[in-house]
């Protein structure tokens, strides 16, 4: 039996599906929903209905018999959301299995309909004609922003275009169970596993459209203030923040040469990459990198990022005065969330939160996983003595004690920071890679103490270490590293390989599993409080911000952060504890962020009384 023929004995139909609309005013959800069109991928019937948002809530098929699919399936749900259909439970999605297929082989910029449909060589509507067709369906030089109707043939060449997609989407579909089948040596036996876990990353996109829809609640007097104020008040912020960095010139354009003066006062000009110019690299990771080696390096981060976030346009808000974005849940090579951060305000910089505010009569909570990375380690692993660590509080200041470096068994994050920063920074080592001369300048120690210190902590968390040895040489023979939950990565060939040991993607592979079954936890508890009914309003990374009616917020919270602890269990096979940051009003952030945050607002207020001074002057 072929994957094919199992797929096709499992349900009543399998329906390849794309649907038209005109989205929200952020750009984000589906908000006038025009045609859907079907095709039955083994029999080749055509199903086209013309709906023009009729939101009567009847299905077209019984979804629950059916497998679906789609490209990009987030927004078919976001479709039938609108439609009141409710979210199918079977969705194939040749989007994200292209990605789990290819990626990183392909770029970012190679995983639309198009690159997907050449790469299988299946004939497609050009790039030109899609464009051309886009424009006709929102009808943009005749109606620019202004509501128009389509007559019966304007209906008739929307639906025309809407299943050249779905035809396309059907080939991809048979092409892509075909590959998957071959790269994953299939067999009857692992049918059933495959399937489940592709119709779940495809229910997931479903859970994301519900997300999408829910949208950020956020303070839309601040926001709409500091739209207005901001070009007015950013020379004055920049000429503040400037008398402490001195990277800008008096005409307030940035200086190279100023900022290798940063560096040097910093410390860190013999560590700072420098580039083929002769300047130091201002790329965000680098600065990352070193912002907690000094305070000016996080503020001139802090400021960097503010000067770039404000070019955005996540301050443009819906209908309903919250804030919405594309989720891509599977956006990086680990399968994490990658939204879209132009409009999306808790991936922004952290100053930015603290636009994000309840509605009225609820609570907003953010619910984290403490400690993630190191609990995965251990239960992946089996690793009893990292595992107990974990559980017995602090995973940090516990590993602290065993190695010797605190001798207080009552230390707390507050009383050891020092020595518990230290640890932390030992198991990013070990998670991203790491070697002694990293670590020696990430801890700012000899670079024979840094050695010293990776060798006891390998040597504490030896099962560990064995067992992702074992990972990285079970790799290195099959291509292929796969999380319990399905998403992997392939090594393309043995190009990247020398004498059994991975060279150049040893690092990445070393992450790519704690991270990968990390998405993995998240995507359950998405799943689980979606299905819950419980109002998601955003992601990101290890956490969930929920929106609580007040009624019965401790309950809840309390059903919230038990499904979230149940996934990471279902997962990983071990309990993760989480904690809740519970926000009332307007979301407070650790103190640098909320320092910068209030200095701008503070600058607005002043410009705002001047302004008001002036009018009222200007009335007499």
């Amino acid at each position: 039996m072929k994957f094919l023929d199992y797929i096709r004995n499992g349900f009543t139909r399998v329906l390849a599906v794309d649907t038209e609309y005109l989205s929200d005013i952020t750009g984000t959800i589906p908000q006038r929903v025009l045609c859907v069109v079907y095709i039955d991928i083994f029999t080749g019937e055509v199903f086209r209905f013309w709906e023009d948002n009729k939101r009567t809530g009847h299905r077209h098929f019984d979804y629950d018999e059916c497998l679906l699919v789609s490209f990009s399936a987030t927004a078919e749900y976001g479709s039938y959301l609108n439609l009141l259909h409710g979210k199918p439970k079977y969705m194939w999605d040749c989007f994200v299995e292209n990605k789990r297929l290819y990626f990183p082989f392909i770029g970012k910029d190679k995983t639309g309909m198009l690159d997907t449909c050449g790469r299988y060589n299946i004939e497609n509507i050009g790039e030109a004609d899609k464009e051309e067709e886009l424009d006709f369906i929102l009808k943009r030089n005749k109606y620019e922003g202004q509501p128009f109707e389509y007559d019966s043939k304007d209906q008739k060449r929307i639906m025309d275009y809407c299943q050249s997609d779905v035809e396309a989407t059907a080939q991809l579909f048979i092409s892509q169970a075909q590959d998957i089948e071959v790269k994953n040596h299939l067999t009857k036996e692992t049918f059933e596993q495959e399937l489940w876990q592709i119709c779940f990353r495809g229910y997931v996109q479903g859970c994301v459209a519900q997300i999408e829809r829910n949208g950020i609640p956020v303070d839309n007097y601040r926001v709409s203030l500091f739209r207005d104020y901001w070009p007015k008040v950013k020379d004055t912020i920049i000429t503040k923040i400037n008398k402490r960095l001195n990277v800008y010139r008096e005409d307030l354009s940035f200086s190279n040469e100023l900022f290798k003066g940063l560096v040097a006062r910093a410390g860190l000009k013999n560590s700072w990459p420098v580039l083929k110019s002769g300047y130091y690299s201002r790329n965000d990771k680098v600065v990352e990198k070193f912002e907690d080696h000094h305070p000016l390096i996080k503020e001139y981060r802090q400021l960097s990022k503010l000067l770039n976030t404000t070019k955005l346009s996540f301050y443009q808000t819906g209908n309903d005065g919250r804030v919405r974005a594309r989720l891509n849940m599977f956006g990086t090579l680990t399968s994490r969330c990658s939204p879209s951060s132009s409009k999306y305000p808790l991936g922004a910089s952290k100053w930015a939160r603290n636009f994000i505010k309840p509605s009225m009569g609820n609570r907003l909570v953010y619910i984290d996983y403490v400690a993630q990375e190191p609990a995965i380690q251990g239960y992946l692993s089996g690793d009893e003595t990292l595992i107990k660590n974990y559980l017995n509080g602090d995973v940090y200041i516990n590993t602290a004690i065993s190695m010797g470096l605190i001798n207080d068994p009552n230390a707390t994050k507050k009383s050891h920071r020092k020595q518990r920063d230290v640890i932390k920074e030992l198991f990013l080592a070990n998670t991203y890679g790491m070697g002694p001369h990293s670590v020696a300048e990430r801890l700012d120690v000899s670079l024979f103490k840094a050695k010293e210190s990776l060798k006891r902590f390998k040597d504490m968390y030896k099962t560990y270490f064995k067992a992702r040895d074992g990972w990285l040489n079970g790799t290195a023979i099959t291509g292929n590293l796969r999380t319990q939950m399905g998403w992997q990565r392939f090594i393309k060939g043995n190009k990247k390989w020398k004498d059994g040991k991975a060279v150049s993607i040893t690092n990445q592979l070393k992450n790519f599993l704690i991270q990968s079954t990390g998405a993995d936890i998240l995507r359950k508890a998405i799943v689980k409080l979606t299905d819950n009914h419980f109002k998601i309003v955003a992601t990101l990374h290890d956490a969930i911000l929920v929106e609580i009616d007040c009624m019965n917020f401790k309950e809840d919270l309390s059903q919230c952060r038990t499904l979230m602890e149940k996934s990471a269990e279902e997962v990983c096979g071990g309990i993760i504890r989480t904690d809740a940051e519970i926000i009332e009003s307007n979301w407070k952030q650790d103190s640098k962020h909320q320092e910068l945050f209030d200095e701008i607002f503070e600058e607005i207020r002043k410009y705002k009384i001047e302004e008001t001074t002036r009018d009222l002057r200007g009335t007499y």
